[in-house]
């Protein structure tokens, strides 16, 4: 009989031997090269070897599940974030439910944390047995360089990133209303790190200031593939400076086209995009990948001026309560409805997505959730969808 050990946390010595599978399943069989720790750096090191959930066979590290924790304000609100990334199995460990048992691992590793929010940045039935929704809304935009032309050109100066101008990222950061608390060393380390190799292409990472009067007013995150194909990864700052800025970026860079996700909340840089007649979906599309709730309880305490801001003292009659495993009532005075997956709460906090890809249509919603009248439908209309996070610089 093997000898399996786990699920648990990874040690500072099995560091190396984690990283050889993920850069095996990730990146080597497919013929690129072993980058998974540049990048990924907060994901894979010393200080967060905990949070590396291994299943090791006959003392060989065969499946992992990575997770990242971090801090994130939304609307004044401090939330705790947990991102699930690189989960693998070795090729000849497979179809032994190594898998699932490390992302139920991982689920209560990140319950003990007291995290509120799980994203993932996959679509997987594994996924969708833990729980995990297809969430949160944004819109699809795609600008080629024949699109640029309809951007209105403004007098600013882009400035690539030479690594010694980390606290202007971060003093235009801190003004978003709806952020992660990235502390200063994060921000170092991921300005001056690799981009993620997506879809077997290798890309580049393109830290940009825009600069206006001598003044730092916003910046860009683009990555550019090999093939001149530019990903908008996050942007900050004044949003009259964004696409100016990406114009300017695109004809300096030799990027033929950029594509990004503007939140559903971002309603200025939506209604700018829209005047300048760019090309941007029509219906709201999924802002990441899946994503739960965990330590409902907490999370409702930690929304509350949020909560209060939208309805005044009334609003504190809105309650969430896990009643069963996974089962979930949303109750106001005397009105409730009953959720009966976590799926469900993630949808009616979060949103659902107008539109989805047609293959991943059996992970939608299958009946109505919202109460068919009354005060209760009326609060969950005023309060939520709440704003969901796009990872930007933190995808894991």
């Amino acid at each position: 009989m093997p000898e399996i050990e786990g699920p648990r946390g990874a040690k500072v010595d099995e560091l190396g031997e984690v990283l050889d599978l993920v850069n095996l399943v990730f990146r080597t069989s497919r013929g690129m090269k072993p980058t998974m720790q540049e990048e990924f750096p907060l994901l894979f090191n010393e200080s967060n070897v905990e949070n590396l959930r291994i299943i090791k066979v006959n003392g060989k590290v065969v499946s992992h599940v990575g997770i990242f924790e971090c801090d994130a304000i939304i609307y004044g609100c401090r939330l705790k974030v947990g991102m699930i990334g690189s989960v693998c199995t070795h090729p000849d460990y497979r179809r032994r439910g190594f898998a699932t048992r490390l992302v139920e691992d991982a689920m209560n590793k990140m319950r003990r944390d007291s995290v509120n929010i799980v994203m993932i940045s996959g679509i997987r039935r594994l996924y969708d047995r833990a729980g995990c929704a297809i969430a949160g809304l944004s819109y699809d935009v795609y600008i080629d360089q024949e699109d640029i032309a309809k951007i209105n050109d403004t007098e600013i100066e882009i400035e690539l990133d030479k690594g010694d101008k980390v606290d202007e990222f971060i003093r235009i950061y801190e003004h978003e209303s709806i952020r992660y608390v990235r502390p200063y060393e994060h921000f170092k380390t991921l300005l001056s790190g690799s981009a993620w190799h997506a879809s077997g292409l290798i890309h580049e990472r393109y830290p940009f200031l825009i600069r206006m009067s001598d003044e730092y007013l916003a910046y860009l995150i683009v990555h550019k593939s090999e093939r001149s194909e530019g990903r908008l990864v996050e942007y900050s700052g004044l949003r009259t400076l964004i696409l100016p800025a990406l114009k300017k970026v695109m004809k300096e860079y030799s990027i033929r086209s950029i594509s990004f996700k503007v939140p559903w909340w971002d309603f200025e840089l939506l209604t700018l995009i829209r005047r300048a007649g760019l090309r941007i979906s029509n219906k709201s599309t999924m802002i990441n990948g899946t994503m739960r709730l965990l330590v409902v309880d907490d999370f409702l305490e930690r929304i509350k001026p949020y909560i209060i801001e939208r309805l005044g003292e009334y609003g504190l009659n809105l309650n969430i309560e896990e009643v069963d495993t996974d089962r979930y009532v949303i109750s106001f005075k005397q009105e409730k409805i009953t959720l009966n997956n976590p799926k469900e709460l993630a949808w009616i906090i979060f949103g659902i997505p107008e539109e989805v890809n047609p293959r991943y249509q059996e992970f939608m919603p299958k009946r109505e959730l919202m109460p068919k009248g009354g005060e209760l439908r009326k609060v969950i209309e005023r309060v939520f969808p709440l704003p969901s996070l796009p990872y930007g610089l933190y995808y894991t």
